[in-house]
């Protein structure tokens, strides 16, 4: 099995590549003055729409629904973990539906929360296995990714709970990661708007984020488990639900799946 790429360890060798481009652009700068700027802008660009999560340069990925209905979607990465339960009971108590981007990894952990995903009427969608960046890597290692999640969720709640979304961890995407995606049956989704509740923050911040994010059509990026640290806690963001939901409700939006959003 090979080892999750981390954020850190991608970042450095996207920086490596960046420099080659550069280093070779600067030496054909006098003999082909315009393949030198394509090659730095190439490289420029590929870099930039690496670690841009809503960047359309490397396929189409979805970042929001219909802006003229009044629904928005809720979507948690990185679980099921030890707050999951909370962030379900918060929703439970709310009426709210929401979209769980699960890790293969998570699922066998904890095959009782997907279970209860799927009871209580939420959609389960592919975060890939165990969260490793897929920006340097090849067809054959995405396919893998998305292969054992699929496994993993059956194994827990049977093939038809896994609906067929997949969103790369932190959003990060490399030049094979659309075609791999699409070549094994799933479409690509990113967000509206990230509130960074893995940072951290406390329940207020959170949810105030949150209020000010919620639209129509808007897809919010929430966290359910830490996908480095999959025994930390999400407290915050499970204490910020209520005041998540209440927020949508004050604003005359219906808190929906991403599969109904897009609908």
């Amino acid at each position: 099995m090979t080892e999750p790429m981390t954020k850190k360890r991608t970042i450095r060798r996207v920086v490596a590549v960046e420099a080659a481009l550069l280093a070779g652009a600067a030496a054909l700068r006098r003999e082909n003055t315009v393949l030198a700027a394509a090659m730095a802008g190439a490289g420029a660009l590929g870099a930039w729409a690496a670690f841009r999560p809503g960047s359309p340069v490397y396929g189409p990925i979805i970042t929001h629904g219909p802006t003229d209905v009044a629904q928005a979607a809720l979507t948690f990465d990185d679980g099921p973990g030890p707050s999951t339960p909370a962030i379900l009971d918060a929703l439970g108590d709310a009426g709210v539906k929401a979209t769980f981007f699960l890790l293969g990894r998570q699922a066998r952990r904890h095959p009782e929360l997907v279970q209860r995903m799927r009871d209580e009427g939420h959609q389960i969608a592919s975060h890939g296995y165990d969260h490793g960046i897929l920006v340097m890597r090849g067809p054959a290692y995405v396919r893998d990714q998305l292969a054992r999640t699929e496994e993993a969720i059956t194994e827990a709640v049977g093939p038809a709970a896994l609906t067929r979304l997949f969103r790369a961890p932190h959003g990060f995407r490399g030049p094979t990661t659309w075609a791999a995606v699409r070549s094994a049956g799933y479409r690509m989704a990113g967000w509206t708007t990230g509130v960074f509740d893995s940072a951290d923050p406390g329940p207020d911040v959170v949810a105030q984020r949150s209020a000010r994010a919620l639209a129509p059509g808007c897809i919010l990026l929430l966290h359910d488990a830490d996908g480095w640290a999959p025994d930390r806690l999400r407290a915050h963001t499970a204490a910020a639900i209520p005041d998540i939901c209440a927020a949508a409700g004050d604003k005359g939006l219906a808190l929906v799946t991403l599969n109904e959003l897009l609908a």
